[in-house]
């Protein structure tokens, strides 16, 4: 790691309820969370719990450029199909769609607050059209990508960039909504990278994801010698809502146009509500995501499309065993917990679900890879002696196993 995080207290921790109940729930211990570094605190503080269920109006008409044609076609099992043409939608796109009335999700919210840091004269890039060049047939099971596919450019490849590294905003749902990007230094507008789309927790920023070097993979991959592109968005409010899934569509389109990116390795991962947010669009976005990992999420108290397409995607979680906040199972009945999102991801994925996934008993932390997945869409869950936290060390470890178990899941794609 290129700089040590500790668990230290901190009076201007903000308190974190997103998922440590059922919604009727008050008086819910909280966890806070240091707004200056990322890093997880825990803390005695109680907070009143209350949830609202209210009605979220997507009410954008988001603007699309003309789409890409799919030529590809799918090739046998194992082979590799022809790639399709990918046109990029520009900022005056041709045609809109607008989004009618649905209801949201109710989100169950301690009382502390936390507001996100502004900088001024921050680059607005404005809306931009959707990128939806089609990709032709590949190799795999069913057409699916297979391990270690070559990659795909985005229209941003072989074209100068003017985006630069910091804080950023956008125009998304008729809204200004910022971000944070990093670019590798020395970018080259012909290679390809990596795309990570890294969430942050309840009531925090996209500068404390940023801090904790957008969860400690940003280090790695520059170790390994594979620098990559990453992207935290801020949230409008202490939660993350239905209206950012439009808000991952629209910074996707923007990066894709603008920037050299790898269309098939595009990631996202995620802390607490981070981890949440990640579950809610790893349900539906399954074509723009190749892999996921959800760190300490929860199925509830967080919006999650009632439309889930139940199609394949790698997926990875970490729960620990003590964690109160976002439980390894919070109600067998209605099967919330971090256990039924393993579930339901291995058996999209076509693994073989055990009676009981084992989880830790002892020692260190446990990772269990679900047997019979389909090869492209491994599936994971890591379980380990510990409560709500993004930073874990096993038993006379000093180095956090979490990043190194994400970056690992990350990079055999």
């Amino acid at each position: 790691m290129t700089r040590a995080h500790f668990l230290t207290a901190s009076a201007l921790g903000l308190i974190l309820g997103a998922c440590s109940s059922d919604a009727d729930n008050a008086g819910t211990d909280g966890t806070t969370q240091a707004a200056s570094t990322g890093g997880p605190v825990t803390g005695g503080l109680t907070g009143a719990t209350t949830a609202t269920t209210g009605t979220a109006t997507a009410s954008a008409s988001l603007s699309t450029g003309s789409t890409g044609t799919t030529v590809g076609t799918t090739g046998a099992e194992g082979a590799t199909g022809t790639q399709g043409t990918t046109s990029a939608g520009a900022t005056t796109g041709t045609s809109s769609s607008s989004a009618g009335s649905s209801t949201g999700a109710g989100t169950s919210d301690g009382t502390g607050t936390g507001g996100a840091s502004s900088a001024t004269g921050s680059e607005s890039t404005g809306a931009v059209g959707t990128t939806e060049g089609g990709s032709g047939g590949s190799g795999g099971s069913g057409g699916a990508l297979p391990m270690g596919n070559p990659p795909v450019e985005s229209a941003g490849c072989g074209t100068a960039t003017t985006v630069t590294s910091g804080k950023k905003t956008i125009t998304s749902t008729g809204q200004q909504r910022s971000y944070i990007i990093d670019i590798p230094p020395d970018y080259d507008m012909n290679k390809p990278y990596r795309l990570f789309y890294t969430s942050h927790w309840i009531g925090s920023t996209s500068e404390a994801v940023r801090d904790q070097d957008y969860y400690f993979l940003k280090p790695l991959a520059n170790a390994a010698g594979e620098p990559a592109i990453f992207v935290a968005p801020q949230s409008d409010g202490s939660t993350w809502q239905e209206k950012d899934h439009a808000l991952f569509d629209d910074l996707l389109a923007f990066v894709k146009e603008n920037l050299c990116i790898d269309t098939t390795r595009v990631f996202a991962t995620g802390f607490s509500f981070g981890g949440m947010i990640t579950y809610s669009l790893s349900v539906n976005h399954q074509k723009d995501i190749r892999a996921a990992v959800g760190i300490a999420p929860a199925n509830y108290n967080i919006y999650v499309p009632q439309d889930k397409s139940h199609e394949p995607i790698a997926w990875m979680q970490t729960t620990g065993m003590g964690d109160g906040t976002c439980p390894w199972v919070n109600g067998n009945s209605s099967e919330q917990g971090a256990k039924y999102i393993a579930i339901e991801h291995a058996t999209d994925n076509g693994c073989s679900v055990p009676a009981d996934i084992p989880t830790w008993q002892n020692g260190g932390h446990l990772c269990y890879d679900l047997e019979g997945c389909r090869p492209e869409f491994p599936t994971k869950v890591c379980t380990f002696d510990g409560g709500h936290t993004n930073i874990a060390n096993d038993p006379g470890m000093s180095a956090n196993w979490i990043p190194q178990e994400s970056w690992d899941f990350f990079k055999q794609f």
